[in-house]
C-alpha cells in the first residue's frame, strides 16, 4: 500500500519501498542465502514491478526497504496481513555482509508496536531459515505452531514455524538485543563509508 511510515535508529533506516527498488529487490532474493528460505520470488524486474503494483494498490501492507544512513539498500522488511490489532511480521532479508538482523528487528517491531499501535505481531518462518528462526527467539517471539509442508519453495515442500509477540513482551526482550543491535549499527556506519563512490551490485547485474 502507499504509505509514508519510515523509522530510523542504528545508523539505518526503514523506508517506504518504490518502483525503482525493483532490481534490488530481485537481486536480494536471489542470492544464495536466501533461496530456500523465503517464499519464492519474481523471476525478473518486470515481474518485481508488477507485483509492487498491485502492492502498492493492496491495504494492510507496509513494505520497507532497509538502507544506511547514505541511502544504500540492506535489505527489506514488511508489516503486513493487518488484522485487528494484529499483523504478520515478515519479507525480513539483509545482504549477507552486514550483519544488520538484530537492528532492523528492533526497529521493525518498534514501529509495528509504536506507530502502528499495534498490540501483537505473528511471524512465519520457513523451517530452514535458522538464522531468522534463531533471531525471532531472541526477540521474545513464542512457537505457537508448526504447519507441515505448508509453502514450497523450490517445488520442494518446507514447514512453518508460527510465531507470537505481544507488546508487553517487546520491552524486556529489547533490552536483551539492544547491545548486539548498538553493535552491529557502528560496523553498518563503517560499511556506509566505505561503500562511498561505489556502484552496488544490482546496478550492473543482469536481473
Amino acid at each position: 500500500m502507499q504509505h509514508s511510515l519510515q523509522i530510523e535508529g542504528f545508523n539505518l533506516r526503514l523506508r517506504p519501498v518504490r518502483m525503482d527498488d525493483a532490481a534490488f529487490i530481485v537481486w536480494l532474493r536471489h542470492l544464495d542465502h536466501v533461496k530456500g528460505r523465503v517464499g519464492d520470488s519474481a523471476r525478473d524486474v518486470p515481474a518485481q514491478e508488477a507485483w509492487l503494483k498491485k502492492y502498492f494498490e493492496r491495504e494492510g501492507d507496509y513494505y520497507f526497504v532497509v538502507e544506511t544512513q547514505g541511502g544504500i539498500p540492506l535489505g527489506t522488511h514488511a508489516i503486513y496481513d493487518v488484522r485487528g490489532t494484529s499483523a504478520e511480521q515478515g519479507r525480513n532479508i539483509v545482504r549477507p555482509e552486514v550483519l544488520a538482523g538484530a537492528p532492523v528487528g528492533i526497529l521493525g517491531t518498534n514501529l509495528a508496536f509504536g506507530k502502528l499501535g499495534l498490540s501483537a505481531i505473528r511471524a512465519s518462518v520457513v523451517s530452514t531459515n535458522r538464522q531468522v528462526l534463531s533471531l525471532h527467539r531472541k526477540a521474545g517471539f513464542k512457537q505457537v505452531e508448526i504447519l507441515r509442508a505448508a509453502q514450497t519453495i523450490g517445488d520442494q515442500p518446507v514447514d512453518l514455524i508460527q510465531f507470537f509477540l505481544k507488546a508487553e513482551d517487546w520491552p524486556k526482550a529489547r533490552e536483551v538485543m539492544l547491545p548486539l543491535a548498538e553493535l552491529a549499527g557502528r560496523l553498518v556506519l563503517d560499511w556506509d563509508k566505505a561503500q562511498l563512490g561505489q556502484r552496488q551490485p544490482w546496478e550492473t547485474a543482469k536481473i
